[in-house]
């Protein structure tokens, strides 16, 4: 008996470790994300840019994005990894057309959706209940 209720002990902590690790290196990602958003949205703000600068760093952007989702989309929702996806290909579209308002409404949603995906999948007892 006291083997079994060890076993069990040590598979849940392996998940809650496992978890953890998972969430930092998810915050830490997503806060990145946030901050090139953030910093993308000041620049077209400013009024002084050159399109073709805002066209690299959004790529750079969905280039960044690109390399982790496979990673992310082992323990994370596929639906809301989509969200982002589609969001980051929306604020492509809007620069390249010149439309620097909505772009910053795409921002804005993209940077809530990543958030939203944060505190959705922490460990909280709101999340486990």
């Amino acid at each position: 008996m006291k083997k079994e209720i060890f076993i069990i002990v040590f598979i849940i902590l392996l998940i809650v470790i496992f978890h953890i690790v998972t969430q930092k290196n998810t915050e830490s990602f997503f806060e990145s994300i946030s901050d090139d958003l953030s910093n993308l949205e000041d620049t077209v703000l400013s009024e002084n840019f050159e399109k073709d600068q805002l066209e690299k760093d959004i790529n750079e952007l969905q280039d960044k994005w690109k390399s982790k989702y496979d990673f992310f989309a082992c323990f994370i929702e596929h639906d809301e990894l989509e969200k982002v996806h589609t969001q980051l290909i929306s604020i492509d579209a809007n620069l390249k057309v010149e439309d620097y308002d909505k772009s910053i409404d795409e921002i804005e949603k993209c940077k809530f959706i990543l958030k939203h995906i944060e505190e959705k999948d922490s460990l909280k007892i709101v999340n486990i209940f």
